[in-house]
């Protein structure tokens, strides 16, 4: 099994991969807005840049804290890297269809990710946190899925 499709070992580590998606996705954000010519989408992309930036925060919060978080019933072995990756590769130079279709899988693998880490804290703020995170991913996925839907869909 290649590293990284290793299950994880600790919630440790579920955090780490968890807090470098929030920064992956920011970067493609932020990298995307410079590249777009459309002021509305630049404005949105920088915006959901600083998101992903606040989950980030929160998430470095809860690993600074140490230890394990309560999880009951559920190791972090039961959750495989490979449920939580995207089939698209990001480019800046990618068509805009390519870019939405990029941030709808991203957007999903953040979101099953954190229901699943929700479903499974013991400790209520750990649990409000990941269902407030599988929200804002919920949200972010809504808006591509919506632009995909009306921009992409439409001309076809």
């Amino acid at each position: 099994m290649s590293e990284a499709l290793r299950p994880f070992s600790t919630f440790r580590e579920v955090l780490d991969f968890a807090i470098q998606r929030e920064r992956e996705a920011r970067s493609i954000y932020l990298e995307y807005a410079k590249a777009t010519s459309y002021q509305g989408m630049r404005s949105l992309l920088v915006s959901m840049a600083e998101q992903e930036r606040e989950h980030e925060a929160k998430l470095a919060e809860l690993a600074s804290r140490g230890g394990e978080p309560g999880f009951s019933g559920r190791k972090a072995e039961d959750l495989n890297l490979d449920a939580y990756m995207a089939t698209v590769s990001f480019s800046p130079a990618m068509n805009y269809q390519d870019f939405l279709l990029l941030v709808i899988q991203k957007e999903n693998a953040s979101l099953r990710l954190y229901e699943q880490l929700a479903e499974g804290a013991s400790e209520t703020d750990v649990r409000e946190l990941f269902a407030g995170l599988a929200e804002e991913e919920k949200r972010h996925k809504a808006w591509a899925q919506d632009r995909y839907d009306l921009e992409i869909l439409k001309q076809n």
